[in-house]
């Protein structure tokens, strides 16, 4: 049976050093489950909690022979370490991988929508409630609601957080199959390379140099960088109903199915 794999993504009011981190999101294949962990209610409970066989998340996270996928992993592994100690490894960054594989103008980074939209091409009956979703969530955190501490979650935001993973196996088996295995050690390498600049005294959560990729030219001055699409993509709101659990439940469960192989 081949070894799990997990696509994490991290929610927050301002998710970095200086914001909160309140809900972890992990799909973990090949159960095809997608658990949401109540870091906001749990806190450093959500890492350290051990299975029956002394297994955490957080040793999960820090285990560079497991397999974990995130998109744009910077302020995810910056708000992992600053507010619990959590050093990720084993990562890849399927941004990065959308990036090695672009044909063309590699300069800007796309946002998770984007990549989803061009390259997944969902049909419209579902893309457009991803993008509504999207835009009023957006909305809400914009008028300064802490959307993602409040408790109990609304179906909205479940979706939302949802959303962030749903894509990312299948975004990242197609741009894997492009890249040689040059290509794809370059993209390891530098997925490593984020997360240590992310977890170091000088990273830059809000930097506008974020918008640029590693390969391409940079001539284009950062002040005219179009921004990043928000990661807000799911395919429907009954799949994320009957697949998403919630707080401790979800975290035994995730530990758990590591713990299984």
């Amino acid at each position: 049976m081949p070894a799990p794999t997990t696509t994490v993504d991290l929610e927050g009011r301002n998710l970095s050093r200086n914001g909160t981190l309140d809900i972890l999101t992990a799909l973990v294949r090949p159960t095809k489950k997608t658990s949401l962990i109540d870091v906001h209610t749990l806190g450093d409970a959500a890492f350290t909690t051990a299975n029956g066989a002394g297994r955490t998340l957080k040793g999960i996270l820090e285990d560079p022979d497991v397999p974990k996928y995130f998109w744009d992993v910077r302020n995810d592994a910056n708000a992992l370490w600053s507010h619990h100690r959590v050093r990720l490894a084993g990562v890849t960054d399927v941004q990065l991988l959308e990036n090695a594989a672009r044909r063309g103008n590699k300069t800007r980074l796309w946002g998770l929508s984007a990549a989803v939209e061009r390259h997944l091409n969902p049909p419209q009956e579902l893309l457009s409630p991803w993008l509504q979703n999207k835009k009023e969530i957006a909305g809400l955190m914009r008028a300064g609601e802490d959307v993602f501490s409040c408790r109990p979650l609304t179906d909205r935001i479940v979706w939302y957080c949802a959303g962030d993973v749903a894509h990312l196996p299948a975004l990242r088996g197609l741009y894997a199959g492009r890249l040689n295995a040059r290509r794809l050690e370059r993209v390891r390498v530098e997925s490593v390379r984020r997360v240590d600049e992310a977890c170091g005294p000088d990273y830059e959560p809000q930097s506008e140099d974020k918008t640029f990729g590693p390969w391409g030219s940079r001539k284009t001055r950062p002040s005219a960088a179009r921004p990043i699409a928000s990661n807000c993509m799911t395919s429907g709101r009954s799949c994320c109903r009957k697949t998403v659990t919630l707080g401790i439940t979800a975290l035994t469960l995730l530990v758990g199915v590591w713990n299984v192989w």
